[in-house]
């Protein structure tokens, strides 16, 4: 049984302002520990694709509960790719739900949607 969709669109410029203008403050409040380590591994010119790809992720998951960010914190979501590339997201404040999350990204745009069945 299908339990919520949700779906984002965001630009890359904007998420790339933000990080100049914040740094680690931004970091610290969208990225989990385990992001933050998988960020400082990445090369320069893939963070904010990774950012962007994360934000987007964690904002159509909220949509998706039917929540928004009332309490359940960017921070609290992980989104995590395979050894194939294919990314999910663990959150261990939701449980018993299977999440299928698809992201697409190109030059100027990133957009992700996210199914929650039960």
């Amino acid at each position: 049984m299908i339990i919520g969709v949700g779906n984002d669109f965001i630009e890359k410029k904007r998420v790339e302002k933000i990080l100049k203008k914040y740094g680690n403050r931004f970091l610290d409040k969208i990225l989990s520990k385990r992001e933050k380590k998988k960020f400082s591994s990445i090369d320069k010119s893939k963070k904010v694709n990774f950012l962007t790809s994360a934000f987007s992720s964690k904002e159509s998951f909220v949509k998706a509960l039917g929540t928004g960010f009332r309490e359940i914190y960017l921070r609290d979501i992980s989104i995590i790719k395979n050894q194939l590339g294919k990314p999910s997201i663990e959150c261990d404040l939701i449980r018993d739900y299977k999440v299928h999350l698809s992201i697409t990204n190109d030059e100027k745009y990133t957009q992700s949607m996210v199914i929650i069945e039960k």
